[in-house]
């Protein structure tokens, strides 16, 4: 047994997402994943959301990974909602809300030349996203495109019911 699995606590296996969905949130949660790539984690979920490039990184990961939970303590906005959904055994907590809307973008000072090939990426970066909730919540494309046109939101009892998580956390079972 080396050093590290030596120090390694149960403690360790939390991870947490709060706030906004920041660059330096992100790289938090991808660097304790891949240095304990073979270890089981708990993504704790508190987030209005935050950079729509931020939540692909953290849903690719999630899902390569394989063994990353989730559980919603308050709230999963935007793209908080879909590592939320991306979960091995993903749970909520009673009086958990959720949000799922359209990708976007802050496009600042574009060119002009650049505003449709920019229109088109985030076409194809929102399909992209609403491809993946299809895969976990079972919902159909059709019905994603309907409910994400606008902010989406979710409920308790909701979230459960749509898909984005699997049931209510009984930290006396789960931990």
């Amino acid at each position: 047994m080396n050093v590290s699995e030596q120090e390694w606590k149960p403690e360790d296996r939390y991870l947490y997402l709060s706030g906004e969905l920041s660059d330096e949130q992100t790289q938090a949660v991808v660097s304790r994943l891949l240095m304990h790539w073979e270890r089981e984690f708990l993504l704790i979920i508190n987030s209005d959301g935050g950079s729509s490039f931020n939540a692909l990184c953290l849903v690719n990961l999630i899902r390569q990974h394989g063994k990353v939970d989730t559980l919603c303590v308050g709230v999963a906005m935007s793209g908080a909602a879909d590592c939320l959904a991306a979960g091995r055994r993903r749970w909520i907590v009673p009086g958990s809300i959720a949000m799922l809307h359209q990708v976007s973008w802050e496009l600042g000072r574009e060119f002009a030349a650049n505003l449709v090939r920019n229109a088109h990426f985030l076409d194809r970066l929102n399909a992209l996203m609403a491809d993946k909730l299809c895969e976990f919540t079972g919902k159909t494309r059709d019905q994603l495109d309907r409910d994400m046109a606008t902010d989406f939101y979710l409920f308790d009892r909701e979230i459960i019911d749509y898909g984005l998580a699997d049931g209510y956390w009984n930290p006396a079972e789960l931990l």
